[in-house]
């Protein structure tokens, strides 16, 4: 594995050119940011904040939101009745090594770590869409992920880097039938999130398309062992396994799987919009599900293993949180935007791809104003 990561760095610098340059942008803009008016309103409404106490710091806005939360877990762990235990031990876990090995602040710490995985993830990004597509296609593609309004997430502490570059290195196992990195990082994947247990139906697939013996199914159960464990470690900290359900009924829509079935208020949900990038009335939300439904065909046809993948890794969270920071979800989505660099490759216009970019760009710079003055963006 990490002979083939050293390889794709040395094999072209047009991906690190493309990740530094995003990288830079967005730093111009948090700084930009940092002059905008803070909403302290919703530094007290929220249910957790960082530093905890009663008036924001510089710290608070690099650490609005979720990110508050694992940063909490990091420190004081779980708790019964406590609203954070909805969020998975994963991410929160490695910030609370990363602060004991390493030393120094938790939230410098976390910030470290969430950049250091974005790296990764674009480099195995990057080398998994040139094996299957080409160069031209990779460059495109990486472009398109960093653009997208969702990517700021790659840049704080949230669970999206850490997620995409454990489901990459899931497939760069899996597409070289080195089933130890499978077995390892899909017991993992339900740790980090919870749609991380859907990795069994492109697992499935890809043990029937390749015809496996019966002892390769076993692989299936690592995932499965892995939600397993989230549960027991639930149990054992706060006497209930099910006290991450009984946080996420405080949020809203409290996301469950129960909400799949409900057609009718899902409907309702998909129709609510009152704002362009709001809690839960976001045009954009509602917006990127159907290009998401809509490239799910194109998907199907360049790796039915990757459809596998995105069908639920996209549809579990449109439908349980009805569209709730879904710009964010789709993030791990990696095939929507290889099919999407193909599909604007297409038009043989390039001022389109661009075009296209600099809108995502320019949305994201706006995501990233409102997350560091506590509004919210995804």
């Amino acid at each position: 594995m990490t002979g083939y990561f050293l390889d794709r760095m040395t094999a072209t610098w047009s991906q690190w050119r493309c990740v530094a340059c995003a990288k830079g942008l967005l730093a111009l803009v948090v700084t930009a940011s940092l002059w905008s008016q803070f909403n302290v309103s919703q530094f007290h409404f929220a249910f957790a904040r960082w530093p905890q106490g009663e008036y924001p710091a510089l710290a608070t806005r690099f650490a609005t939101w979720d990110s508050a939360h694992y940063l909490r877990l990091s420190q004081e762990g779980y708790e019964g009745g406590s609203l954070s235990c909805a969020f998975y031990p994963l991410w929160p876990a490695m910030i609370h090594l990363g602060t004991f090995f390493l030393g120094g602040q938790p939230l410098l710490v976390a910030l470290v770590l969430t950049n250091a995985f974005s790296l990764a993830a674009c480099g195995f990004f990057y080398g998994l869409v040139v094996k299957r597509c080409g160069s031209e296609v990779g460059r495109n593609a990486l472009i398109l992920l960093l653009a997208f309004p969702g990517a700021l997430f790659f840049s704080f502490p949230y669970t999206e880097s850490l997620y995409l570059t454990l489901v990459l290195v899931w497939f760069w196992g899996l597409e070289r039938e080195a089933y130890f990195l499978p077995t390892v990082v899909g017991f993992l994947l339900p740790l980090a999130r919870a749609v991380g247990v859907f990795v069994v139906v492109p697992l499935a697939w890809h043990l029937y398309e390749r015809r496996k013996p019966w002892k390769y199914w076993l692989l299936l159960l690592a995932p499965l062992l892995g939600y397993a464990t989230y549960f027991g470690l639930m149990y054992v900290w706060t006497g209930n396994a099910f006290e991450g359900f009984e946080a996420q009924k405080h949020y809203p829509y409290s996301p469950s799987i129960a909400n799949m079935f409900h057609w009718r208020a899902f409907s309702q949900a998909f129709l609510n919009v009152g704002s362009l990038d709001g809690m839960m009335d976001s045009a954009l939300d509602r917006g990127f599900f159907v290009l998401f439904l809509a490239l799910l065909p194109l998907i199907y046809r360049l790796n039915k293993t990757w459809f596998w993948y995105t069908l639920p890794t996209g549809l579990v969270p449109a439908l349980t949180s009805y569209f709730m920071s879904y710009r964010r979800y789709i993030m791990v989505c990696f095939p929507v935007f290889i099919v999407l660099a193909q599909l604007l490759a297409r038009t043989k216009s390039r001022w389109m791809f661009w075009y296209y970019v600099v809108l995502m760009a320019a949305l994201q710079a706006w995501a990233v104003k409102q997350f560091v003055n506590f509004n919210w963006a995804g």
